[in-house]
């Protein structure tokens, strides 16, 4: 070709070359998976800052509910309610009776009616101290009575609740009690602690009241009376002793009696 062919022929056009650069900005079109925003890496950090403290005050609350287990439940509450009644029921009340104040939850009387209880008006005091008595008993407590003389008269062979009525009844059966007969203590008090026995009461009391020493059909019974008392009260029951009037014999038998079976002796005079 000559010089001339040569200056005539068009200039090639120079191939596009692309920059590195260029490649990496044109792989990153908008919606491509490698596409990353300026302000994603700052975001995803304070997001994970966030999540963190929560994550660990939870794992610690979990940790306690965990070892606490029923404790932190709010409806958990202790069974019964207030209480305050059973502790009530429960609690011992005070008689007063012929000036001496007794402590419990039931009460059992064995009283004498013998025909000396009719000096000095003994048998109308007695009626008087056990109408007293009675009335102040709560509907809580338990009680019942035994008279003797030659004979035992009971009011009710089982322990009764001190109803009003039980109450009315009873003292319409004191009332009624006249003074005769011989000393016959004995059986009586083996009665009483008999129906004492089958109270469930946990301060049970028994009060024994009379005018002399065990004298039943013209002879003593008094060591017989202390055995056979003492071997029926198998439960230990306290049995107070109440004497009245100065007969020697009589307040030497009440307070051994009143000895053997943990209770307390008052004398009374007529």
């Amino acid at each position: 070709m000559s010089l001339e062919e040569e200056k005539q022929k068009p200039l090639a056009e120079p191939s596009a070359q692309v920059s590195p650069q260029a490649l990496g900005e044109i792989s990153k079109e908008p919606g491509s998976p490698q596409e990353k925003r300026p302000g994603d890496r700052p975001r995803l950090f304070q997001l994970s800052m966030l999540l963190i403290p929560l994550l660990w005050v939870s794992g610690i609350w979990l940790l306690a509910a965990d070892h606490q287990g029923p404790y932190l439940r709010p409806l958990d509450m202790p069974s019964g309610g207030g209480g305050a009644g059973d502790a009530e029921e429960d609690a011992p009340e005070t008689i007063i009776f012929y000036g001496m104040d007794y402590e419990g939850d039931a009460f059992f009387w064995c009283l004498d009616k013998s025909g000396s209880m009719d000096w000095d008006g003994a048998i109308d005091d007695l009626k008087q101290e056990v109408n007293s008595a009675i009335l102040s008993l709560s509907p809580a407590a338990e009680f019942s009575l035994v008279a003797f003389s030659s004979n035992t008269l009971v009011w009710s062979p089982s322990p009764q609740a001190a109803r009003l009525a039980e109450k009315t009844a009873a003292l319409s059966w004191v009332n009624s009690l006249y003074a005769e007969g011989w000393t016959c203590l004995a059986p009586a008090a083996v009665q009483i602690l008999s129906i004492c026995n089958q109270s469930s009461h946990t301060s049970r009391q028994v009060i024994i009241l009379s005018d002399g020493a065990p004298f039943c059909n013209n002879v003593d019974t008094s060591s017989q009376a202390l055995s056979e008392i003492s071997q029926a009260n198998w439960q230990q029951v306290p049995i107070h002793t109440i004497f009245i009037g100065s007969d020697t014999a009589g307040i030497a038998f009440m307070q051994t009696l009143a000895t053997m079976n943990q209770g307390s002796f008052h004398i009374c005079d007529n």
